[in-house]
């Protein structure tokens, strides 16, 4: 399924036992196990070849799921979303019976864009959680080799399904991330030649070091954003037919970039012609 470290209160004593079951391009595992506790770190998630989510749901016993600084607290007839791409932990408090549907990240965007955003979220009882939770419920090992459709078809009944249960939950819709905010405010003072990540962090009452942390999960740094934002600007002034009479300088100060020559150096360096070459193209 994903790399885990697992962590048991008696080794001697463990039991564990999944069943696999192929369904279009979700995988079903049913799982039954005794208390342990699932982490998984960074470290196993490099390892791990695929980028998927997992779509847990609790047949008996409860788990206590923590990801995203958001905690659940997973009850039988219930599921929820874990992404596999961020660390998470899971606390299988008593022996447990729970399926936990492997789903193809790429797969499931196709469905909901963003499922980062639903990560932790308990989708219980009411509405299209209902009828999510009921279908879950209805996958065993028996009824998987007895479906009258085929997989796939199944898979992106679940898919609809669940994207209608996030989307009918407003609960489900949290807050703008950290991250969402920090780029949000990029966007909005890139073209301040004197923007520093200090009083980005300022400004959202954070250090700096949380700020570059925040960053650094992206897999992007504050310096890359900010000058990608910048020249990106810039190319999309240079390639106005309406601004081809405004001076490259104007063009490089309004972009936020305070030096000149720096600004060339760095449009080369992106899109592998000056900026006036770049200009000189567009058709009058």
């Amino acid at each position: 399924m994903i790399e885990l470290d697992i962590d048991v209160s008696v080794p001697d004593s463990f039991r564990a036992q999944i069943d696999k079951y192929q369904l279009g391009p979700a995988t079903a595992h049913f799982v039954t196990a005794r208390a342990q506790r699932l982490r998984c770190t960074r470290d196993r998630i490099a390892r791990t070849p695929h980028r998927v989510c997992a779509l847990l749901h609790m047949r008996e016993g409860h788990v206590r799921l923590i990801q995203q600084g958001r905690e659940a607290l997973v009850l039988p007839g219930t599921c929820v979303l874990v992404d596999g791409n961020e660390p998470y932990d899971i606390d299988c408090l008593t022996p447990t019976t729970a399926l936990a549907l492997k789903l193809p990240r790429n797969w499931l965007r196709r469905w909901v864009p963003h499922p980062e955003r639903h990560t932790a979220r308990v989708l219980s009882y009411g509405g299209w959680n209902s009828a999510l939770c009921a279908v879950l419920s209805s996958l065993t090992v028996d009824s998987c080799r007895t479906l009258a459709l085929p997989g796939v078809i199944v898979a992106d009944q679940i898919g609809a399904l669940l994207a209608l249960a996030v989307g009918s939950e407003p609960s489900c819709r949290p807050p703008p991330s950290l991250l969402d905010q920090l780029v949000a405010s990029l966007r909005e003072r890139f073209r301040d030649p004197e923007l520093t990540a200090d009083s980005v962090a300022n400004q959202h009452g954070i250090s700096r070091r949380l700020l570059f942390l925040t960053f650094s999960r992206a897999r992007t740094t504050f310096v890359d954003l900010l000058m990608e934002l910048r020249l990106e600007h810039a190319q999309r002034m240079l390639l106005d037919p309406r601004l081809r009479d405004l001076p490259i300088g104007e063009v490089s100060a309004r972009s936020g970039f305070a030096d000149p020559s720096h600004f060339a150096r760095r449009f080369r360096q992106r899109y592998g012609v000056k900026p006036m070459q770049l200009r000189r193209s567009v058709k009058r």
